[in-house]
């Protein structure tokens, strides 16, 4: 089986090879992914600060328009020089303002205030705002612009968000008032703002404003879904110190987000409100979908004939292997299992005919076998005790010098066997010996113990079909007489020393010394050996 594990390693190797391959390129694809995502976020973020800026300058450069507007500045500077008339002059600043306004066309104000020089507000225009006579002194914005300077900021007006742009209003050399151009944040503003990215304007933990790219290729994430980190914002130090959070990654239903959150730059950042970008990344791809991720053209040009060719081959040497080290041993075994159904009892595997975890089986079924055939030999002889009176405390399921002692292996203790077998005369009665008190048993060999007392004559043997002898089963109830009789003497037990265990037990042997000798006839002698009973297979020649 070397070969065969030898192989299953290799072929184990092979596929961690290849997972760790797959793995180490599904790594690759999603770093890269990440990588790319990351830098157009940072590449957004730089647009939109650039975008920002630009779209304040574009405001203040608009309202120009307004501040140097005649109607505006003779207004203005008269409610600066007589303040009493302040009445007087309002309707006609509005009127001049709601002109102006209109004409900015889509840069026109959601909020257009004329400030006086005590930072009052004089006039308002717009949809949005509060009404007139509420006061913008100390403000950072309108202060500069009282001052002579343009500014722009973002300010948060209630619930709502503006940007913020500031001139101020010049007369005849002198500083008469301000005017402030507010831009309500809304969606459709945040839209203006990128076409490749989502921009959105939070407050606190609620979104105020969330732009819609134009292109329809760019993903576009949920509300809740942008919302979802802006509680997390208040734990992330560096947002708190750099103004601007870490990269987070937003999970939606059918698509992930990178996003970055950032404080905004104005006044109303002081109420938290801050802006985030966020675009889309692909989600990290698996094992399981590498196929899904690929094109139909990735996939097609893949060496399938490559790739198929070479599984099969791989999987054909492993069958073949397989076969040689495993399915051909196993069914010589089986083979040589069956035979052994028309062999002899005593017949066993040849173990060294296998190897390995094969021969192992061979011989742990050659164990099994000698352990059930000598419980059947014991369970005939009802423990042993009739066959071990027959024939000793050896094994009687070999044919050998422990069960029957041959004539060639007794040279120095019984007489050579006769040449024939000598049939007894036609009216010739064979004597049963007396199984009352005379005891008539066979003359022991030479070397053996004292003969028995009583009439002495050799026993005939049994002759093959056709030769005229006396009967056979006459004959072996004789030899069992005599046995029986001789153990009887010794003070051996007899009780389970029946007659037909007896015959099977020398017809056996019978057959086992014909076959093993050639010869046509045995005679069976009872002699004492060792203080037991004995006997003694003594083949005839003819």
């Amino acid at each position: 089986m070397f070969i065969s594990r030898f192989w299953t390693l290799l072929l184990v190797i092979a596929a961690a090879i290849s997972v760790s391959v797959l793995m180490l390129a599904k790594d690759l694809v999603n770093r890269e992914r990440e990588e790319s995502a990351t830098a157009g976020l940072y590449k957004e973020l730089d647009k939109l600060e650039v975008a920002f800026t630009l779209h304040a300058r574009k405001r203040l450069d608009v309202l120009v328009s307004v501040s140097a507007d005649a109607d505006v500045t003779s207004n203005m500077a008269s409610i600066a020089h007589t303040p009493g008339k302040v009445d007087e002059y309002r309707p006609k600043l509005l009127t001049a303002l709601n002109k102006k306004n209109d004409d900015l066309d889509k840069y026109r104000a959601d909020m257009l205030l004329a400030v006086g020089t005590d930072g009052d507000v004089l006039v308002k225009t717009g949809a949005k705002g509060r009404e007139n006579g509420f006061s913008l002194a100390g403000v950072p914005t309108v202060e500069a612009a009282l001052r002579g300077y343009v500014r722009d900021d973002v300010w948060k007006l209630g619930s709502d968000v503006y940007l913020i742009a500031a001139r101020p209003v010049i007369h005849s050399g002198q500083y008469v008032g301000a005017i402030v151009h507010g831009l309500l944040l809304t969606d459709e503003m945040a839209s203006k703002f990128s076409n490749t990215a989502q921009v959105a304007y939070y407050s606190g933990g609620v979104m105020l404003a969330i732009g819609t790219p134009d292109s329809e290729d760019v993903a576009r994430a949920k509300d809740s879904e942008i919302s979802s980190p802006l509680a997390r914002l208040e734990s992330d130090k560096q947002y708190e110190q750099k103004n601007r959070s870490d990269i987070h990654r937003i999970k939606g239903e059918k698509q992930d987000f990178l996003a970055v959150f950032s404080k905004i730059r104005g006044q109303a950042a002081l109420n938290g409100v801050g802006w985030a970008v966020v675009v889309p990344v692909s989600r990290p791809i698996e094992l399981t979908s590498i196929y899904e991720e690929a094109g139909s053209q990735d996939v097609e040009n893949l060496p399938w004939l490559t790739i198929i060719g070479g599984a099969l081959l791989m999987i054909l040497l492993g069958w073949f292997w397989n076969y040689f080290e495993s399915e051909r041993p196993i069914s010589k075994l089986q083979k040589a299992i069956l035979a052994l159904e028309k062999a002899d009892v005593k017949d066993q595997l040849n173990v060294y005919k296998y190897k390995r975890n094969v021969r192992k089986i061979a011989i742990a079924f050659n164990k099994v076998m000698d352990y059930k055939l000598k419980e059947v030999m014991n369970a005939m002889g009802e423990g042993g005790k009739n066959v071990s009176s027959i024939l000793g405390d050896r094994d009687t399921s070999r044919l050998s010098s422990a069960a029957f002692r041959f004539a060639e292996d007794m040279a120095d203790d019984i007489p050579a066997p006769p040449s024939a077998l000598e049939a007894p005369p036609p009216d010739a009665k064979p004597k049963l010996p007396n199984m009352g008190g005379g005891k008539v048993m066979p003359t022991p060999p030479t070397g053996a113990a004292k003969p028995l007392t009583g009439p002495q004559k050799p026993l005939g043997a049994a002759t093959p079909p056709g030769v005229p002898s006396i009967d056979e089963t006459v004959y072996f109830k004789q030899v069992h007489a005599e046995f029986v009789a001789l153990k009887q003497k010794l003070g051996e037990p007899v009780d389970q020393l029946t007659y037909e265990r007896f015959e099977v037990t020398l017809k056996k042997n019978r057959d086992a010394l014909k076959a093993r000798y050639g010869c046509k006839a045995v005679k069976f002698n009872v002699y004492e050996k060792d203080g037991k009973a004995s006997l003694k297979a003594i083949p005839v020649k003819p």
